[in-house]
């Protein structure tokens, strides 16, 4: 998990990829899932032969803990009959596929 250090409206933190990507660089978005959940928009420079970035940014706007924590992991509101409650309750079982 990301520790952004601030700088003001700015901010920066350390970043692994789990494989080296072809860019050096690319837009990214960091959210906290902590107070005060500050989510900010920046650019990722990857340093040159390793799997190391450095991420910049600025912070965009201050969250709800509920939204804040949601945006973290990519969710979003479900309509009723898109989920499947029996799945949920008692997962693929055996043999079955999901």
């Amino acid at each position: 998990m990301a520790n952004p250090r601030s700088l003001g409206k700015f901010y920066w933190h350390p970043l692994i990829y789990p494989v080296k990507p072809k860019e050096f660089w690319e837009k990214a978005e960091t959210q906290e899932i902590e107070h005060p959940f500050r989510h900010g928009v920046g650019v990722s420079v990857r340093l040159p032969l390793t799997r190391l970035a450095m991420v910049l940014g600025r912070w965009k706007k201050k969250l709800e803990e509920s939204q804040a924590l949601t945006n973290a992991i990519a969710g979003r509101a479900m309509l009723d009959e898109e989920i499947n409650w029996n799945f949920i309750r008692y997962g693929a079982g055996e043999n079955k596929s999901v």
